[in-house]
């Protein structure tokens, strides 16, 4: 760290001069426009702006085949490339373009542009007018709906399909791991979104952990149309799996702040009970001889929704304690007698 002092030249404007080894290494010179970040708690960070090839992603297209193609264009949405170019002499061929377009659709906020420059993928919606907060209540809502769906399919013996709303909790989740890794080498990102970097960390946790619930209910939901209702176990894995729901929505309430640092306890209480449940069915369907081998896969689901649970409970604990939650109000003085 080094000190520097702060003048002023006129009309009551202050400057302070910028190190020269620093300006060098980022390519800062007289006349170019930087941005200043001014924090809630007094500190003001500078830092260049974002230029557009800062904020282009290359794809060299013949060096990667359609199979790959989606898995690149998910990886560059991922890590908050504003657009996403494709250097390829002769254009796309048909099956590039059509996985092009699968991983596109599964990824919120990306237009595909055709120009004399080629193929382009551009992220078009404003982080001002992006609430992750949302995203996440919203993932929430598709989460809590399949796993209730799975679980009561599981009880009717019914077969359920959940794609359309799994497709969209991973579209959501896809879309908060974007802002949430662009927040990290972009300041200007974490302003648009009026979040402190630590809470984005808890929501983008959150949001993977709801994901991973829906794939849960998905798993759930796949036994659900083979197994007999009325056969030994299955109302009780249905149980569990209710009970888990419920600890999900515990803690995830507590994360947005729909309740208190209380509900993320009651959870982790919740989750030890369940786990110990589990456990005990675990052993019973081994030593059962009438028991449907299907249902382990069942009892597994559920036993990952308690660990989901677990982890999202946990990230409002940790905020209750860097919040200061949990301390002691001060005493009111003494009155005088």
């Amino acid at each position: 760290m080094e000190s520097r002092k702060v003048q002023s030249v006129g009309g009551g404007t202050l400057t302070v001069s910028l190190p020269r080894e620093w300006a060098d290494t980022t390519g800062i010179a007289a006349g170019d426009s930087v941005d200043l970040h001014a924090h809630l708690d007094g500190v003001l960070v500078l830092q260049p702006g974002a230029s557009e090839a800062d904020d282009t992603s290359h794809v060299t297209v013949p060096a990667v085949d359609a199979d790959r193609l989606a898995a690149v264009v998910r990886a560059a949405y991922a890590a908050g490339y504003r657009t996403i170019a494709f250097d390829a002499d002769g254009g796309l061929s048909t099956d590039q373009r059509r996985a092009l377009d699968r991983a596109v659709r599964g990824l919120p906020g990306l237009s595909v542009v055709d120009d004399d420059s080629g193929v382009r993928l551009r992220y078009v919606l404003d982080p001002a007018e992006v609430s992750v907060s949302q995203s996440v209540r919203q993932l929430a809502f598709v989460a809590r709906s399949v796993s209730r769906d799975a679980a009561e399919a599981l009880a009717d013996g019914r077969a359920v399909e959940f794609g359309d709303r799994t497709s969209q909790a991973a579209r959501l989740t896809a879309m908060v791991e974007r802002h949430f890794s662009r927040a990290l080498s972009r300041l200007d990102e974490v302003d648009a979104l009026g979040l402190t970097r630590p809470r984005l960390a808890e929501l983008r946790t959150t949001a993977h952990e709801l994901n991973g619930v829906a794939s849960d209910a998905d798993r759930l939901a796949a036994v659900a149309g083979d197994v007999d209702p009325a056969g030994a176990f299955v109302g009780e894995v249905a149980s569990l799996a209710g009970a888990a729901r419920e600890a999900v929505d515990a803690g995830t309430r507590s994360v947005l702040g729909d309740a208190g640092v209380d509900a993320a306890h009651d959870a982790l209480t919740a989750v030890e009970a369940l786990r110990d449940d589990i456990d005990d069915l675990d052993r019973r369907l081994f030593e059962a001889s009438n028991a449907d081998y299907r249902l382990v896969h069942a009892v597994n689901a559920v036993r990952s929704v308690a660990d989901h649970a677990e982890r999202i409970a946990t990230v409002s604990v940790q905020r209750g304690l860097r919040d200061d939650a949990y301390a002691t109000p001060d005493e009111p003085p003494e009155t005088p007698q």
